[in-house]
């Protein structure tokens, strides 16, 4: 069949228009900056690398060039010096604001690390808070490079990066003063030092993408290591989201993925001094997941019942995923769960007389961090037998979308 030249002329306008229009679809929204909340303290110092220097706003001194600047809050005023002259010091206005920047790659040093953009520096419930504000494509060569060991397989690392700045955009805006910490608060960022240039592939090749579920932005949390099997949600915190739903793991080989501690009887009776030490401890419930729910304890001075996170937390161990043994004077009082959720071996509801001295808690336990989305070395095996980044993540964000925001 014939076509006229009219219509191969109408094509070639159709064919023009999809391909300078189309990749229009994919391009991201301008590339917000972020504020990271890096620092919080009364005595603070900033200083340029090498013979380079710093631009200091919000200062009166006009002493110039500044290679290092030193803050101080007390007794309700701020100061600052100049250069290390520890014997001139300058008032800081009540409502200061101090922006810190450089045209040096390198950064600015605060503390013992180099940090990416600009620092600002400003008085909030009465200490000093340093906010590094910085593009969010570059903030994210260091959270990966914070949070992930550089020798894991590139699909590891850009997972990693798609959780991580899903996480961000999710943050930004919610807080006046900064949208993020840089801590495990929120996730670990710790300025230029953390990267490498497998870690800046990572983040080129998975630029602007970010996760969703039903076209909203997901809470992308993450862990170190789940013990075998990730958690649900609404076990960890008050909300069971759809696409965070417990996943087999593949995190056998986690550095963490069997851990034990053991707590002294000194450790115990000041942790636990409201009911006088530890004469007895007992899980009561646990998740699908093998995580602890509910235990309780008994002491001399009675009993209570508390949460295994609350108790994660005390007792500062790695996860709630964990076994208790309380041994003294060759007594071994084991407390498993069988499959009914029926809490076997010492079952005793009354305070046992008080204990000896020499006592002690052995906590054997699974995996490391909170159990909810995507397992960092569960990632690395993924990758490791192959997947890429888009199959790591669906399978611990459960029915999300990959794609540009």
């Amino acid at each position: 069949m014939s076509t006229s030249p009219k219509s191969n002329s109408g094509w070639a306008i159709v064919f023009v228009a999809i391909f300078f229009i189309s990749p229009l679809k994919v391009i991201a929204a301008k590339e917000p900056v972020i504020r990271v909340l890096i620092g919080e303290e009364n005595k603070a110092r900033f200083r340029a690398d090498g013979s380079k220097s710093i631009f200091v706003q919000g200062i009166s001194s006009k002493q110039r060039p500044i290679k290092s600047i030193n803050i101080v809050y007390g007794d309700g005023t701020a100061t600052y010096s100049i250069n290390n002259n520890l014997n001139s010091w300058f008032e800081l206005p009540e409502n200061f604001n101090l922006i810190i920047k450089n045209n040096d790659d390198r950064g600015i040093w605060y503390k013992n690390r180099r940090y990416a953009g600009e620092l600002r520096v400003l008085l909030n419930d009465q200490k000093l808070q340093i906010i590094n504000y910085l593009k969010l494509e570059k903030y994210l060569k260091s959270v990966v490079g914070s949070e992930m060991p550089k020798e894991f397989p590139l699909a590891a690392l850009q997972a990693q990066a798609i959780a991580a700045r899903t996480y961000a955009l999710k943050l930004l805006g919610k807080n006046k003063f900064f949208d993020i910490h840089s801590t495990q608060a929120s996730q670990v960022y710790l300025g230029l030092e953390a990267e490498t240039a497998k870690i800046n592939r990572a983040v080129r090749s998975t630029s602007s993408l970010a996760l969703f579920y039903e076209n909203k932005l997901i809470e992308a949390v993450f862990h170190s290591s789940s013990g075998g099997r990730t958690e649900n949600s609404g076990q960890v915190w008050k909300y069971q989201l759809p696409y965070l739903r417990s996943v087999i793991d593949y995190d056998q080989n986690s550095t963490k993925y069997r851990w034990s501690k053991k707590i002294s009887s000194s450790e115990l009776d000041k942790i636990f001094s409201d009911i006088g030490g530890l004469n007895s401890i007992q899980i009561k419930k646990k998740s699908n997941s093998d995580r602890v729910l509910v235990i309780k304890l008994y002491g001399p001075k009675g009993t209570k019942n508390i949460s295994g996170k609350n108790l994660r937390k005390n007792l500062k161990l790695l996860s709630n995923k964990f076994d208790v043994n309380l041994k003294f004077n060759h007594i071994n009082l084991e407390n498993k769960l069988n499959s009914d959720n029926k809490v076997v071996g010492n079952s005793s509801l009354e305070p046992l007389p008080p204990i000896p001295t020499d006592y002690f808690l052995l906590v054997k336990g699974y995996g490391a961090g909170h159990g909810v989305g995507m397992s960092q070395w569960g990632a690395k095996a993924m990758a490791e037998r192959g997947a890429n980044f888009r199959k790591i993540l669906r399978h611990y964000y459960t029915g999300v979308q990959i794609k540009a925001y």
